[in-house]
């Protein structure tokens, strides 16, 4: 087993210094960190393996411990855990250790062995992680022996294994609801990513707990010492208007924000507004600081560049003028002496800042819109970015004159930035992509980054070097890995419209991020304490979820491109992903026997997929000819029915070859919904018109069809204004329910009249889906105002409203089986699935509370009682009222 390491223990290993001479070790400790601090991350690896190699009789041996103890000595904190975790001996090792306990039933110790738990967290590997959570799942006594430390912590002096107890079950997945933690001890836990429902803790010791993304719905903190708690995100800037740039000072203590035509600075110290400068004619739309933090600079769509002192009266310093069109992109030079600025005219100039802050040089070449420029920090370089989609690169000195086209971009360029090493550069376009360039060389690509849906809108390094950060259309930041496996790192959503601007902090551990949500989140990068987990959840929002008729399963389909199938019964684990299709998959469905799954996608088609067996893909439906938006099969199984962008629904067989059967044209709009009655007579499908792009003529209405016979059109429901994204059937056939962009639910008549029966309001944004009870009584609907609203079919009035998430809500189901108790499943932009029991009695609901999560991931803290927490920062206490605490 492993224990604590003295220094004893290392004396028969000497390190053997391999890239760094033997007498890096003797420098003072602030000389090795000035020269680690400008190791890019491959040099740091190579340093990282120096130190921790050691040899006996010459040769090199295994010694995780000692590499421990080494890195915990030489390495500097915040560059540990990374190191740590690509060192493939340092897991097995750990691993081994774990499974050495658990083969002994002794698994729970580990939080009582500090170099052991030490290790795990360090290392930080999904691998252990998935490995705890089995172990978990599987044997209800760990669970209890280490609840038993956190209970003990009321009483007894064991704090530090309490808090180790309590991370490890948050790590293994372990989601704790209306659980009594009231007077525990825990200080230091890195409870992040944990679910607390409806927890108490009053009176704990909770001082220096991480709770990034965390899950705090209706926890109670009176009373509780909540000193130095990370939330990993700061308050949220309100703004008036579109956020199109922020960015921080060099030194860190100032941000500035460009919100419309105004430009203002925040104190990073608390955040708040300090100054707003003299308003540019026309929106702004760039912002930079100067190296040496005395000027600030902004470009407008009033075609000017403006100078700002950042000092004293913060007054105008100079209006550059010269260019003829939209300034889109400015940028300082590393020295101080130039401003560069690129715009809609094609061109890119050159500015004077000292002097008589001429026009130095204009660049010529892009033939359209220049909208990013960047200067490299050795001030040789000057790079464009245009929706030419060529990135180029120009001298700053000399000639000036061109040095290089990157070309590769399918779509126009639109943002550009130099890594501070000048080692890289970085392009982010309306491809969905963002590449890495070698600035050295042959300027060869040297990475794609992908996975965004939507054009990637900003880019940034950070000053280390050691992540690329990225914003789109799809309101998403992403934290790219820039050395090694160039991997994705994280996703911060929040954001609830599309995002146009990022930046890093100048000490690199935060990061800002602004866009057409008028808000700008200040989020933390790394937290080397906030664990890995195993995650089990989709990658991206989930657009759609479903039960099986008997209740066993759940389906999931997401922008992940993937179809994801979960145990609902008992354990609630992941089963199976189904993966196959090439783009967003918008929408799953089970046959009523279960043999079945289907799922829509916007590659155009539909999938059908076994739920038994091998669970493999058993059929691709081609024909529409533009995204496939939803699918649903008939109940007697025969038929599955498909609705596109294409503007029609499509009724394809089941079974034999799995033909097209009927092709239902009427609709003027995308058609983006279908049902069918439970008696299999009718098929019902919503339609819109998409705003953006305008196609078709204005439809937003339900339309009702005969499935069999001459399958024509029996009905057209008209009322709703905006696009119809969902419909849905009463389980008796008596009900369409409807749900649209006009942010109202509208309830329909099958027979008779086929009336308009009610007309659900409440919702202050579009409903993106409407499912109604299989008891019939209830009726939910998801929407865009990230809340679920629960209203009574009978009555019409509004029951419930669920709330607290970030992002949209996107699709609701109910569980089919009902006692007066139902299950109700909600997913959307923040890529988790969660399942909730709603009792209810005599036409009321009762209190609901939350009964399973997918994964967590974004705070959430609505109805938190932390009136009388003791300790709370002001900062904290801002962020937790922000989310909803009380």
């Amino acid at each position: 087993m492993l224990t604590s390491i003295s220094n004893s223990a290392i004396t028969p290993y000497p390190a053997a210094q391999k890239t760094v001479k033997p007498s890096f070790l003797s420098l003072p400790l602030e000389i090795r960190e000035e020269i680690e601090k400008w190791l890019d991350f491959s040099s740091r690896q190579d340093l990282f393996k120096a130190l921790t190699t050691v040899t006996r009789n010459g040769e090199p041996i295994e010694a995780p411990a000692l590499k421990l103890h080494l890195i915990k000595e030489k390495i500097q904190a915040q560059y540990q855990g990374t190191l740590m975790g690509s060192d493939r001996e340092l897991k097995e090792f750990a691993l081994s250790q774990l499974q050495k306990l658990s083969d002994s039933g002794q698994l729970d110790q580990v939080v009582e062995r500090a170099a052991l738990f030490e290790l795990v967290c360090l290392v930080n590997d999904a691998e252990i992680f998935r490995f705890l959570q089995k172990e978990v799942q599987q044997n209800a006594q760990l669970e209890e022996k280490l609840l038993n430390w956190v209970e003990r912590s009321k009483t007894e002096e064991v704090q530090s294994i309490a808090a180790n107890a309590l991370t490890l079950l948050v790590k293994a997945g372990v989601q704790f609801k209306n659980k009594d933690f009231s007077d525990t001890r825990v200080p230091g836990a890195d409870l992040s990513y944990g679910v607390f429902d409806s927890t108490q803790f009053q009176r704990a010791n909770l001082t220096g707990v991480n709770w990034t993304g965390a899950w705090l719905r209706g926890v109670n903190l009176d009373g509780a010492d909540l000193a130095r708690v990370e939330f990993g995100e700061k308050l949220t800037l309100e703004m008036e208007d579109t956020v199109r740039a922020c960015c921080y000072s060099p030194d860190g203590r100032w941000l500035a924000v460009i919100e419309g035509n105004a430009l203002h600075l925040y104190e990073t110290e608390n955040f708040q507004k300090i100054h707003t400068y003299e308003r540019h004619e026309k929106d702004a739309n760039s912002v930079a600081f100067s190296s040496d933090g005395q000027w600030l600079a902004s470009g407008s769509f009033d075609n000017t560049v403006k100078l700002f002192h950042v000092a004293g009266e913060r007054t105008l310093a100079h209006t550059y003028t010269g260019h003829t069109d939209y300034v889109t992109s400015v940028a300082f030079s590393s020295d101080g002496q130039w401003i560069a600025s690129g715009s809609d005219d094609q061109t890119v100039k050159l500015w004077q800042v000292g002097g008589e802050r001429a026009l130095a040089y204009t660049y010529e070449g892009h033939t359209d819109a220049v909208r990013s420029v960047a200067l490299s920090s050795d001030g040789q370089w000057l790079a464009s970015g245009s929706w030419d989609k060529t990135v180029r690169l120009w001298n700053v000195a000399g000639e000036r004159a061109l040095a290089h086209i990157y070309e590769g971009h399918q779509n126009g360029v639109s943002s550009v930035a130099f890594s501070n090493d000048g080692q890289w550069l970085a392009s982010g376009s309306g491809d969905n992509t963002v590449k890495l360039w070698h600035v050295a060389g042959e300027r060869a690509l040297a990475h794609i980054y992908e996975g965004y849906q939507d054009g990637v809108t900003s880019v940034a390094f950070s000053g280390d070097g050691q992540w690329l950060a990225s914003t789109s259309g799809d309101n998403a930041v992403k934290l790219w890995r820039v050395a090694g496996e160039r991997a994705l790192i994280h996703t911060y959503i929040g954001h609830t419209d599309y995002l146009m601007s990022v930046a890093f902090s100048s000490d690199g551990q935060w990061l800002a991020s602004g866009g057409a949500d008028k808000t700008v989140r200040l989020r933390r990068v790394v937290d080397e304490r906030a664990l890995t987990r195993f995650y089990t959840g989709h990658a991206e929002l989930v657009n759609s979820v479903a039960f099986s008729n008997n209740g066993q399963w759940l389906a999931s389909g997401s922008w992940d491109n993937t179809v994801k199938l979960w145990h609902v019964v008992g354990e609630r684990t992941l089963v199976h992903t189904y993966e196959g299709h090439e783009n967003d998959v918008n929408n799953v469905a089970f046959s009523s026997d279960g043999q079945w799954l289907a799922s829509s996608s916007w590659d155009k088609t539909v999938k059908l997929w076994r739920v038994a067996g091998e669970r493999a893909l058993a059929h691709t439906y081609e024909g529409h000819e533009d995204d496939v938006n939803s699918v649903a099969f008939s109940s007697d199984g025969q038929w599955l029915a498909s609705t596109s962008r294409d503007q029609t629904v499509k009724l394809w067989y089941v079974a034999g070859e799995r033909a097209l059967a009927h092709t239902y044209v009427g609709h003027e709009g995308d058609v983006m919904s279908v049902a069918f009655s439970s008696d299999g007579r009718w098929l019902a499908s919503g339609s819109g018109v998409d705003q953006l792009f305008m196609r078709g003529s204005v439809d937003n209405t339900v339309k009702l069809w005969h499935v069999t016979g001459g399958r024509a059109l029996a009905h057209t429901y008209t009322g709703h204004t905006d696009y119809v994204t969902s419909v849905a059937f009463s389980s008796d056939g008596q009900w369409i329910a409807s749900g649209s962009d006009d942010q109202t639910v509208k309830l329909w008549q099958v027979g008779g009249e086929r009336a308009l029966a009610y007309t659900y309001e409440g919702h202050t944004d579009a409903v993106r889906s409407v499912a109604l009870s299989s008891d019939g009584q209830w009726l939910a609907s998801a929407s865009e105002d990230q809340t679920v609203r629960l209203w009574s079919v009978l009555t019409g009035d509004c029951q419930t409203v669920l709330e607290g998430w970030v992002g949209s809500i996107r699709t609701v189901a109910w569980h089919p089986v009902q006692d007066e108790a139902a299950i109700l499943a909600t997913a959307g932009d923040d890529k988790t699935i969660r399942l909730w029991q709603i009792p209810y009695r005599s036409g009321k609901i009762g209190t609901i509370t939350l009964d399973w999560v997918s994964n967590q991931d974004t705070l959430v803290a609505s109805k938190a009682l932390i009136q009388d927490a003791r300790n709370l920062s002001f900062q904290n206490a801002a962020l937790l009222r922000q989310r909803g605490a009380i």
